[in-house]
């Protein structure tokens, strides 16, 4: 099969302005795919001049992403950093170093091992009984109107909620983390960044850190059943996790488990609206869960950039990314590599042989994986089920300007709640 498309004569031709429309808000529009299959066709892996994107090699191809980021000379560490940054280092920066997701190994592993030992896929499953909860309570409470915000009344306080309780904080915390959790992501894209989000974003980081320093000291005065405590008591054959570890843990277990999930139920109820045989299919049959939760994560995902830097220099065919360049793959287009998935632009909830690199490859893959899916299969089906006729009446939905997580500001939905709905 053909792995690259045609150049479309309605879109720029050039790589670099390719990423330039990407990158801005304004230039990008609504639907940024048929951009990320161009570039794909114009320059499937190229080395970008674009200092904003710090001239990094951009990949768009599955195979690519597969082989290359896989690469144990690719590393997450801190100056992968550099492609979020402008102006001065603040506090955001000061909290991202210490994310695990930025460290290398040994660090890396051993914190991610400590980490995994109190966040398994037992007490992911758990929790299954607590999400139920979380989405009929959600759904009771507006059912009658027959409409509500899908974003701000249902995607956002169900996975922060989740998280917040899994951490251990207190309900009356939670929509302080909300608007910590927001500013935070914002804080970390560079094509929309004004210097008012860049406040809010350090803010949020010092406010973070306070915070899990303050909750952290009572876990250990007090332990309780919450993750926090858990972390506590976890260690290896050098020790446990120290202060500085712990919060970093925290928050980005906050951050995974809570912005990507927000913009994956919203999205994925809008994509799946626009296809009415697939809604159909899906709200007859419950067997579809799974296969259809991997589809969304495939077909419009959150994460839609992810920079890496080499370490020593890597020949890939007739390249060499020499060590200390950035290397960004643009997940949305490899999600939608034609190579890899027939008709990659069509929801198809039992879609075969589905992998996907939502959740990122390696040693690094997602640590909140199973949480997030068990989140959008529970939201999905109970959303779909539970609300009979289900219709997007935004007639041209609203996208947040943050490409690297990328997500609806907002989705009204309405329903018909005299229908009857299934058990």
């Amino acid at each position: 099969m053909d792995t690259l498309r045609p150049l479309d004569p309605q879109l720029p031709e050039d790589p670099e302005e390719i990423l330039r429309h990407l990158l801005d808000p304004r230039l990008r529009g609504d639907d940024h795919y048929p951009l990320l299959h161009q570039l794909r066709s114009a320059a499937p892996i190229f080395k970008s001049e674009n200092d904003a994107f710090q001239r990094a090699w951009v990949i768009t191809r599955f195979v690519d992403d597969d082989t290359v980021v896989r690469a144990k000379t690719l590393s997450s560490d801190n100056r992968v950093l550099e492609i979020f940054r402008s102006g001065d280092e603040g506090a955001f920066f000061g909290v991202m170093k210490s994310l695990m997701k930025f460290l290398d190994p040994p660090d890396h592993a051993r914190v991610r091992g400590l980490v995994s030992k109190a966040f398994t896929p037992r007490s992911v499953e758990a929790l299954r009984p607590r999400i139920h909860a979380i989405v009929d309570e959600r759904l009771r409470e507006t059912f009658e109107r027959g409409r509500m915000e899908l974003v701000s009344e249902f995607a956002f306080p169900l996975p922060v909620i989740v998280i917040c309780e899994l951490l251990g904080v207190p309900v009356e915390d939670v929509p302080l983390f909300l608007e910590w959790s927001t500013n935070f992501a914002r804080r970390g894209d560079v094509g929309a960044l004004t210097p008012e989000r860049e406040k809010a974003g350090d803010q949020a980081a010092v406010g973070l850190s306070d915070y899990f320093r303050r909750l952290i000291a009572k876990r250990r005065r007090s332990p309780r059943d919450d993750l926090i405590s858990a972390l506590l008591c976890v260690e290896d054959e050098s020790g446990g996790l120290s202060e500085v570890e712990l919060i970093g843990a925290m928050i980005i277990l906050l951050q995974a488990g809570h912005e990507t999930t927000v913009n994956l139920i919203g999205k994925s109820v809008l994509n799946l609206t626009r296809q009415p045989d697939e809604l159909a299919r899906f709200r007859a049959d419950r067997g579809l869960d799974i296969s259809a939760c991997e589809e969304f994560l495939r077909f419009d995902t959150s994460v839609q950039i992810t920079p890496k830097v080499a370490t020593v220099d890597l020949p890939y065919h007739d390249r060499v990314i020499r060590a200390g360049e950035t290397v960004a793959t643009l997940r949305g287009a490899v999600n939608r590599d034609p190579a890899q998935y027939p008709e990659p632009d069509r929801l198809d909830l039992d879609r075969a042989n589905l992998r996907h690199h939502t959740f990122g490859v390696g040693a690094y893959h997602c640590i909140g994986a199973s949480l997030a899916r068990a989140e959008i299969q529970i939201a999905m089906r109970g959303l779909i089920e539970g609300l009979p006729d289900l219709r997007v009446e935004t007639a041209r939905p609203r996208y947040k300007e943050n490409l690297y997580l990328h997500g609806l500001e907002s989705l009204e939905i309405a329903w018909e709640p005299t229908l009857q709905t299934r058990g």
